[in-house]
């Protein structure tokens, strides 16, 4: 009986102090992060490349692609982390 007061009366009030206090210190709740990914268009113009060399990046292992719907996709974090190991770099020109 007290379980079920708590469980229906407490509950509910904790629940809302609890959240209010987060949003006011700016911790908020964790967010469930989207994926992100770039086309082949801009991660040619990110890297300073052109597709030709996008597809030979495509066919030596360096760059995972995924094909959607007709699309070349490569995933954000992914090229990110080959930018940042120099596995892939950036050309300047």
């Amino acid at each position: 009986m007290i379980r079920e007061f708590i469980r229906k009366t407490l509950k509910p009030i904790f629940v809302e102090v609890f959240a209010e206090a987060f949003v006011e210190t700016g911790v908020g709740l964790p967010r469930k992060r989207e994926k992100r990914y770039y086309t082949c268009q801009e991660v040619c113009k990110l890297l300073h490349i052109g597709t030709t060399t996008f597809y030979r990046l495509v066919n030596k292992g360096k760059l995972t692609i995924l094909k959607l719907e007709g699309r070349t996709l490569v995933d954000a974090d992914v090229l990110d982390e080959a930018i940042e190991t120099h596995s892939i770099f950036r050309y300047q020109h």
